[in-house]
């Protein structure tokens, strides 16, 4: 806790400047400056006491000596520091983690901007780590990295996520980690061990030789003449002639395409200097103009300077500041030096809306696209949210660019592209799962095509081309013809509707667009209806009532979800009375039951639903899952090897237990 006492150090000398300045003017200043200054010499007393207990290992008295700082100045650094190092204490000294964990959240929520809430995250991700609890690990690592950039400790928490995501077997993402890493800290020697990291992954996990071969070229190539990543280069270059590829050789800094660019712009700068040795006045607009800090960590005059030589770059009488600074971000950005044309995509943007003047939609799109380059992928989607609500040619402007990355074959970049605006314009939404879907489909990845093309459906059921799309990867790449050719008559417009209508509503159900699933479960149950009116079969019209009760059922789970409670319920009463002895209206009781959180009402309707009709699979597979989600996962079992007894042939329930048991499921 050296920090601490440091900090305690600096607030005494700050404050005794200041009282002594005071007196001259104010007596009563003085006194309260006097009485700050004592409170701060407690504080810092109070930490080095506490942190004297812990250097004697007697943990106990240290906890309470930090829970004592905590009581007598809560919501002040000292108590956010106190409730830090008893989190520390309590997960590596005294063996208490849950301890720990609750003191690291309570400094998280007592300063959730605060240096100490970045470590709090840092030392739970590092906890969680160690436990083995990647995913747990991950989030709190990201959190460092995209609400602390500026810290230090916000690079090691990245470096962290990438061997929490190695260390949980996903390999791309730990690749796309150890890039991020690199954009953030281009020409050092952290980014080619990162990037070295990179193409190890590729060659030894992902087998991807290709992919390493130029991971390892493009490390010889940028950081060849990095001081301080010879060991690296080395490694490199052993493995490219372990892979019978090219060695290239290093690049010499001065001649880069920036190098080059840098060159012109002087030229010009030497061609329009007036006759007398006087510069043109440098427009640099929106003077004194306060702009927030981009999360970079380089600033955009850093970068322009650096640029321009000692003068820099500004704009003319030809053009603003923002336009220079968007020309050389433009650079930057083709050289894929994310981090320095990031810093100025944003002062550059700043400095426009403060002026009121509206940009190109696709300086908001690069801006996005470098912090997630950096691995900011929380702010790269603010960026694009905060621009679209400003322009909505943004949203189009983001499309169109992932249509030019398909269009060249860049299907990983028409991902990226593709999946950072969902969620922004719900009305495009379908649209853009759909062309994920083409892109999916390019890299021979159906189950992924199958996924996104469910939830463009589920967004706009009446998106054609999804229906024919997800027909299409259903019968020709995952072999399930069956559900193709629901979606098939879909697109045709023929066939049971029923069934039609049904699968509509349970897509909608699932992906949470209950407005479309309540009036697609409604349709079901009309078109059985007007059948069962119809028919003059028995066996029929059984099938034909549990057509009508099971869709009216399934409605009223819908309408529940939008906040409808009453009218849930009066549907399911309304069906009791039609249909007094069916054995689902149980069930729909227990559906409801379930969903207000009566679990215990719940299963017992279940189960009598179960006892009315033996031989329905639909509440027993109901109450398995529900075993199943409270991890009672041996009554699960129990309850569908019991009923597969007495129904062999019940592939339904039979796929339900392969599934929980670990089996293939044919």
């Amino acid at each position: 806790m050296k920090y601490s006492a440091q900090l305690a150090t600096k607030t005494y000398d700050r404050w005794q400047k200041l009282a002594v300045k005071s007196m001259r003017y104010c007596p009563l200043v003085a006194i309260i400056f006097v009485a700050l200054i004592q409170i701060s010499c407690v504080s810092g007393g109070a930490l080095r006491t506490a942190e004297k207990l812990a250097e004697q290992k007697d943990y106990p008295g240290a906890i309470t000596a930090y829970q004592s700082i905590i009581d007598t100045q809560p919501g002040t650094p000292e108590a956010l520091q106190a409730q830090l190092a008893i989190g520390k204490l309590s997960i590596d000294r005294m063996n208490q983690p849950a301890e720990g964990i609750k003191a690291y959240e309570a400094v998280i929520a007592g300063g959730p901007e605060s240096d100490e809430a970045a470590e709090a995250h840092y030392e739970l991700g590092m906890h969680y780590y160690r436990q083995k609890d990647f995913k747990a690990a991950q989030t709190r690592f990201d959190a460092v990295v995209n609400k602390f950039p500026n810290l230090e400790l916000s690079h090691n928490a990245q470096l962290m996520l990438a061997k929490s995501f190695e260390e949980a077997k996903d390999f791309e993402q730990a690749v796309e980690v150890f890039d991020n890493f690199a954009n953030r800290n281009p020409r050092s020697e952290r980014a080619a061990l990162a990037i070295a990291n990179k193409g190890r992954i590729q060659r030894q996990f992902l087998k991807n030789e290709d992919e390493a071969k130029r991971t390892y070229q493009s490390l010889v190539k940028r950081y060849g003449k990095v001081e301080g990543a010879e060991e690296e280069i080395e490694k490199a270059k052993q493995e490219l002639t372990d892979l019978k590829a090219r060695i290239p050789e290093p690049d010499d800094p001065l001649a880069t395409q920036l190098g080059r660019a840098y060159a012109r712009q002087e030229a010009t700068r030497e061609r329009d200097r007036p006759r007398g040795g006087v510069e043109k006045s440098r427009a640099m607009g929106n003077v004194g103009l306060q702009i927030a800090d981009s999360g970079f960590g380089v600033s955009a005059s850093e970068v322009m300077r650096n640029f321009g030589g000692q003068g820099g770059i500004a704009g003319d009488d030809q053009g603003t500041y923002y336009d220079a600074e968007l020309m050389i971000a433009n650079f930057f950005y083709g050289d894929e030096s994310y981090r320095d044309a990031g810093a100025l995509y944003f002062d550059a943007i700043a400095r426009a809306e403060s002026a009121n003047v509206k940009l190109d939609p696709y300086s908001y799109l690069k801006l996005s696209i470098c912090y997630r380059k950096l691995g900011m992928h929380q702010r790269a989607r603010e960026v694009l949210k905060k621009a679209a609500s400003r322009d909505g040619s943004v949203i189009q402007a983001v499309i169109d660019t992932g249509r030019t990355h398909y269009t060249s074959e860049s299907y990983e970049k028409a991902i990226e592209t593709y999946t950072s605006v969902l969620g922004m314009a719900k009305r495009k939404d379908s649209e853009i799962y759909w062309l994920l879907s083409l892109a999916h489909k390019k890299l021979g990845e159906p189950e992924k095509e199958r996924d996104v093309l469910e939830k463009s459906v589920a967004a706009n059921t009446q998106n054609l081309d999804a229906l024919q799309s997800l027909a299409e990867v259903l019968h020709y790449r995952l072999k399930d013809r069956k559900a193709a050719g629901i979606f098939q008559d879909l697109v045709d417009q023929k066939g049971d509707s029923y069934i039609g209508s049904k699968t509509l509503g349970d897509l909608t159900y699932r992906y949470g667009n209950y407005v479309q699933s309540r009036a697609k479960y409604r349709a079901a149950a009309r078109t059985a209806k007007r059948l069962l009116d119809k028919s003059e079969s028995k066996v029929e019209q059984q099938k034909l009532r549990n057509q009508v009760v099971y869709a009216t059922i399934l409605a009223a789970r819908a309408t529940y979800h939008l906040k409808k409670l009453e009218d849930a319920q009066k549907m399911i009463d309304e069906l009791a009375v039609e249909y007094p002895e069916h054995a689902l209206i149980p069930y729909g009781r227990g559906e409801l039951a379930l969903l207000d959180g009566d679990a215990e009402t719940a299963v017992a309707e279940f189960k009598a639903s179960i006892e009315k009709d033996p031989l329905s699979d639909i509440p027993l597979l109901t109450l398995g899952e529900y075993y199943i989600s409270q991890g009672f996962n041996d009554d699960a079992i129990t309850l569908w090897e019991g009923y597969l007894a007495e129904n062999q042939y019940n592939q339904r329930v039979r796929r339900s237990l392969k599934k929980l048991k670990g089996e293939d499921a044919e």
